[in-house]
């Protein structure tokens, strides 16, 4: 995988942001989900380069057409996601929710020469997957950790057939452990669904729909 100068430059950058934000970070967790949610317009909370790398690889080995991303944060994961989107020919909707983050994530996918291939929502998910277009064909859940299966439930119906759904977080940090054991145990029983943890980064769950949707589009 070779990518473009200005999108690798702009993610070593955020890189370097994310290993002094770590440190802070790792104390918010151990005092609790709270605190790290108080603390979240200032911190990039990204999902790091291995999990970045799984993300680039998906779309690009499953010709991804159509990718969602929910919680875009400042812009890194959604980088890993527009340099391969821009291989693929798709198209790349990032929702997020918080107004500061929203602008240093235009900045950052500019910066990185994605503006015109990323189209950026800021509002709530819940309002604003139902008028995609769709069928999905990647979907990358990172936010609030509390909203996970309602967001799993929004997009589910409107992923293709081979489409899959990543979830991070899911084995670190502590102190959104029982959330992400809740969300587990949720998409391991939707039918059609075929379920794994992989040990990458702060851990995924990878849900993958083995035929096609009910609905007709």
């Amino acid at each position: 995988m070779v990518m473009a100068t200005d999108a690798g430059r702009v993610l070593a950058r955020l890189e370097e942001r994310s290993a002094r934000e770590r440190p802070e970070l790792d104390t918010l967790n151990a005092q609790g989900a709270r605190y790290t949610r108080a603390a979240a317009p200032r911190l990039m909370l990204d999902v790091g380069p291995d999990v970045g790398r799984l993300l680039n690889t998906l779309v690009r080995r499953g010709r991804a057409r159509r990718v969602v991303e929910i919680g875009g944060s400042v812009g890194y994961s959604t980088i890993w996601l527009a340099d391969a989107v821009a291989d693929t020919g798709g198209s790349l909707v990032t929702i997020e929710a918080d107004a500061g983050k929203v602008a240093e994530l235009r900045r950052n996918v500019a910066d990185a020469g994605f503006a015109g291939m990323v189209r950026i929502e800021h509002g709530d998910a819940a309002e604003i997957v139902p008028e995609l277009p769709y069928p999905f064909d990647v979907v990358l859940i990172d936010h609030w950790k509390d909203l996970y299966i309602r967001e799993f439930d929004l997009v589910w119906p409107r992923l293709a057939a081979g489409g899959v759904v990543v979830a991070d977080n899911i084995l670190e940090p502590e102190a959104t452990a029982e959330q992400m054991r809740a969300y587990v145990e949720h998409v391991r029983k939707v039918p059609g669904a075929c379920s794994h943890t992989l040990p990458l980064g702060a851990g995924v769950e990878l849900t993958i729909r083995d035929h096609a949707p009910e609905e007709s589009w």
